[in-house]
């Protein structure tokens, strides 16, 4: 396709912008497509190192006023290390619709808002949580997913005082599930959905750390970045790569040809050794991410 695209990212917290579709965006951007990212919520009680951690283990909560006060100061932060985080993958359009990730729910509000907002910025891919991801109820991804959904499709129709003629994606790309995952509860065991488009985000993946880096505010820095980058893009990448991520297409595609991917040619005409070789490759460990932030107790 040689028109260029226009890719909205759209997660439940902060970090969900990029941590799963990072490098894909870092491709998008590097090919002068157009890429922005929605927060629904403010992230701010989730992994924050004074809301969710030292507040867990305080023998009392500060006072109404004072709390709102720090939740406020906190997700100021995160939205500045996610400010930071997307211009190292190459896009600094980044909404923030400010919902309390307390209790996130279908709300006629929020998807009004963020029709609108798709109105405006106009998506022809829109990258978002699966829709029954985990329990597919309460879980802030699954119903984020759900919210997106409902926008989409009222994004196609007019809404009065909006000036924004009615809009329609293209295609929505979930973000994939189960990567080097095994069940940990009764929803894993479900299933149901198929990750179908990987993309191979090797060349980036330095990029990608280093975006995730930047979210020191809910422990992402260090240790839990490289363990998320092996355990999750490394499984992704799916015995083709070594780094990958996962998708699950919402819409079944038309073509006038049958699809065949550069990739699948390649991968075609190679042994099993280069096979191994291709997806084998490790990105060198940061001197930040050593032995050294071991957990307390694994240390002599």
């Amino acid at each position: 396709m040689q028109e260029s695209l226009r890719i909205v990212s759209i997660g439940a917290h902060p970090a969900d912008i990029f941590d799963q579709s990072g490098g894909t965006m870092a491709h998008h951007t590097a090919h002068g497509d157009y890429v922005a990212g929605i927060s629904l919520t403010h992230g701010a009680r989730v992994h924050d190192a004074v809301i969710s951690d030292s507040m867990y283990h305080r023998k009392e909560i500060p006072a109404a006023a004072e709390l709102k006060q720090m939740m406020n100061d906190r997700s100021d932060v995160k939205a500045q290390e996610i400010r930071t985080a997307c211009k190292i993958l190459g896009f600094e359009d980044v909404y923030f619709l400010g919902m309390d990730d307390g209790i996130l729910l279908v709300d006629r509000e929020i998807i009004r808002q963020l029709a609108g907002l798709l109105r405006q910025l106009r998506p022809d891919i829109v990258l978002t949580h699966y829709p029954f991801e985990g329990d597919g109820q309460v879980g802030q991804h699954a119903v984020a997913g759900q919210i997106v959904l409902h926008a989409l499709q009222y994004a196609s129709s007019v809404d009065p005082g909006d000036s924004n003629p009615p809009h329609r994606a293209a295609q929505v790309f979930f973000f994939g599930q189960g990567a080097a995952n095994v069940r940990s509860g009764l929803w894993d065991a479900r299933g149901g959905y198929t990750n179908d488009v990987f993309v191979d985000i090797t060349d980036v993946i330095d990029k990608k750390f280093a975006a995730m880096e930047c979210l020191v505010s809910q422990g992402y820095a260090g240790a839990y970045n490289r363990k998320r980058t092996e355990h999750g893009d490394g499984a992704f990448g799916g015995g083709t790569t070594s780094y990958g991520e996962g998708f699950i297409r919402m819409n079944s595609e038309v073509h006038h040809y049958l699809p065949l991917t550069p990739y699948a040619r390649k991968k075609s005409k190679e042994s099993d050794y280069e096979i191994m070789r291709h997806y084998s490759w490790r990105m060198p460990m940061p001197v930040a991410d050593s032995m050294d932030n071991r957990p307390d107790s694994l240390k002599e």
